[in-house]
């Protein structure tokens, strides 16, 4: 079965056309596409519309098997069931309905190994489309994701609240924005589909030579000087794979196209709050890139620019070049993350035999940091300036507790190295215990654990933190 397809029209009214398998356009979908335009970037929009093309096909084909005739425009309890399916066999979720802390009774969504979609994103674009839909009278039910008794429910518990507050201090409670009352810490869902979120946990790439095995498996794949920009930045900087295919021509301009970019971040809505700093060598690579006439940019540009032009433009006006992608497809479109990875990151591993997400790039280079952090820091003070250096470039939204568990799996990491030791020790000792099990007693040297650092660690006699 074809899928649907999303057609950026930027000269009609419609910017977006939405086709659906059998080439007639999809008006539901088509009407929502554009109405994000105003509230989301244009990436954030490609990314909604797949999970909805992903369930629209799912749901075509079920309709085909079960001989039913319901759509996503059915009545909002039709809707709910049609999803809940799509979750628990097509999507391999486990569901559970059943009520909330507050009573109210929704369905909790917990994702599983098998899980192959991103149900964050399905069921905030879901909300969206019916929103989305409702105002523009395509849909004429309540929006089938906000639940009917939640607006009932948060009126009681803020009435309560204010009932509370007015016996205990004798006044009604103050917003939090005056700072007169703590906030009321009063959170209510009305969302009738809630993901159990798993906890992210990041990842430490301890093995110096991680980089290098990427390095070697690109070349072995022939990687052009655009694979390996990118590669090499995401190791240098420790950006996401995405931060780095949204990079501009301006991005780089700046710096007057040395090793400095400006970048965007998750969350940041096509806005540049962030810089990335690679090394000379790396930027020198850049350029032989953009101006490579046979593997380079420059043959897979449609306009030919060259670093002189763009050069020449920026200095002009900038805004000129702000629209210009650094990194272009064989067809001269900008290069997506998802193209990055099927046809050159993960063929090139494959074949090396590596098993690795181009994310582990970010953790090992938020590892390494925080090595040499450690390393070089004089005293505690400093380390805690570094640290929080490094919180800012990273841009995290929850710096210090993403750090802590960094910091945390590090330690775990380092342990698990002295316990290799420790176990060749104990095994050690098992030897000589055997060769001498001929003898009537054991005399344990009471002077060896002192000397031995593995052995005094794990009976807590060593000085060590």
């Amino acid at each position: 079965m074809r899928s649907f397809r999303l057609i950026h029209t930027p000269d009609l009214e419609h910017q977006y056309q939405v086709v659906r398998p059998d080439g007639l356009p999809d008006i539901p979908l088509t009407v929502f596409a554009n109405d994000q335009r105003m509230s989301l970037a244009e990436s954030s929009i490609k990314v909604y519309m797949r999970e909805l093309f992903t369930l629209h096909k799912w749901l075509a084909g079920e309709c085909s098997l079960t001989g039913e005739g319901e759509t996503l425009l059915s009545s909002p309890e039709r809707v709910r069931m049609l999803v809940l399916r799509y979750l628990a066999v097509e999507a391999r979720c486990k569901v559970m309905n059943r009520p909330d802390q507050n009573g109210l009774k929704v369905v909790f969504i917990k994702q599983t190994d098998g899980t192959r979609i991103n149900v964050r994103l399905l069921l905030a674009a879901l909300k969206r489309f019916y929103d989305s839909l409702i105002s523009s009278g395509y849909y004429l039910e309540p929006n089938p994701f906000i639940h009917e008794g939640a607006e009932a429910l948060a009126k009681q518990v803020r009435r309560q609240y204010r009932d509370a507050v007015k016996a205990f201090v004798g006044r009604p409670p103050m917003p939090a924005l005056s700072g007169v009352d703590p906030p009321s810490g009063i959170r209510l869902s009305a969302n009738y589909f809630r993901l159990v979120q798993r906890e992210w946990i990041p990842k430490t790439i301890d093995d110096p030579d991680f980089p290098v095995a990427i390095y070697q498996a690109g070349k072995q794949c022939k990687w052009s000087l655009r694979e390996q920009c990118i590669v090499r930045t995401m190791f240098e900087a420790g950006p996401r794979i995405s931060e780095i295919l949204s990079l501009t021509v301006r991005d780089w301009a700046e710096s007057l196209f040395l090793n400095r970019f400006s970048a965007t971040s998750k969350g940041s809505h096509g806005l540049r709050v962030k810089h990335l700093v690679v090394s000379m060598a790396t930027a020198k690579m850049y350029r032989r890139y953009f101006d490579d006439a046979d593997n380079g940019r420059l043959s897979n540009d449609p306009r030919s620019l060259r670093l002189a032009d763009v050069e020449r433009m920026f200095r002009d006006n900038p805004e000129q070049v702000a629209t210009i992608p650094l990194f272009l497809t064989s067809r001269g479109t900008p290069m997506t993350a998802n193209h990055f990875r099927d046809y050159y990151w993960r063929p090139a591993l494959r074949n090396a035999g590596i098993d690795a997400d181009p994310h582990l790039a970010r953790h090992w280079f938020v590892t390494n940091a925080l090595r040499n952090i450690e390393a070089a820091a004089m005293d505690e003070v400093d380390l805690r300036r570094k640290k929080l250096e490094l919180i800012e470039y990273m841009n995290w939204s929850t710096g210090e507790r993403t750090l802590k568990v960094y910091e945390h799996l590090g330690r775990e990491h380092n342990f698990l190295k002295r316990l290799n030791s420790i176990h060749r020790e104990m095994a050690k000792r098992t030897r000589n215990f055997n060769q001498s099990r001929n003898r009537n007693s054991i005399n344990l040297p009471a002077t060896r654990v002192g000397r031995d650092k593995a052995l005094a660690f794990v009976l807590g006699e060593d000085d060590e933190s």
